[in-house]
């Protein structure tokens, strides 16, 4: 069994820090192309190195955010390419990393946005934990721009094909403002919790069964 990681505490950041250069140590990564990571430690190492070192401004579908130091938006697919791994084990290393608080996931309903809250620590900056995010208003989306939204995001996840969007539009429109959201954002639970991926649910099954209120016992 694949051994976890231990949460970031106080005692263990009192322990100090191994500091050399990002460049050199890249190179040494780099040196392990088409090689997998071998457990929840290398993993972590590897999203410590391809998070952003400094902010920079992401255009999704003509929609501008930040991602500041220490995040990242690259894909699961992406992360699946650089640690090695296949689908499943890739979503249970970042979610065991959520739940430990070691990785954080960033509010945003275009893309799969992460953000390593001591990042600056891991890196050698003095400050325990990563400047403060300036806020911003969420996005507001135009009519029908909501269910584009979501119909993106449910097959960037499953990466099941999308067909029948006339219906799901349908059922989209059928849904209270509460609702479409609690759609958009349990998609990754829902999928998380099937026992078989190769049976996800279309996207208009998914809105016409209320699948995003199931509740799961973990």
């Amino acid at each position: 069994m694949e051994k976890e990681m231990s949460p970031m505490t106080t005692e263990m950041l009192k322990k100090g820090y191994l500091l050399f250069p990002k460049a050199l140590f890249e190179e040494q990564m780099n040196m392990k192309t088409g090689e997998k990571a071998a457990d929840a430690f290398e993993a972590f190492v590897f999203v410590l190195t391809h998070v952003n070192y400094s902010t920079v401004t992401c255009n999704v579908r003509g929609h501008l955010f930040d991602c500041v130091r220490g995040e990242s938006v690259l894909s699961l697919a992406r992360w699946m390419e650089i640690l090695g791994w296949p689908r499943n084990r890739t979503r249970y290393f970042f979610n065991k990393m959520f739940d430990a608080g070691i990785v954080e996931r960033v509010a945003n309903p275009y893309v799969m946005h992460i953000r390593i809250p001591d990042y600056d620590f891991l890196t050698g900056n003095a400050r325990p934990k990563a400047a403060p995010r300036k806020k911003k208003a969420a996005p507001v989306a135009g009519v029908g721009e909501d269910f584009c939204i979501f119909w993106e995001k449910f097959h960037d996840i499953t990466e099941h094909p999308k067909v029948n969007i006339g219906r799901a539009r349908r059922e989209w429109k059928k849904l209270t403002a509460g609702e479409k959201q609690r759609a958009l954002d349990n998609i990754d639970e829902y999928y998380d919790h099937l026992n078989n991926q190769k049976y996800c649910k279309q996207a208009a099954t998914y809105l016409a069964d209320k699948s995003f209120e199931n509740e799961y016992d973990d």
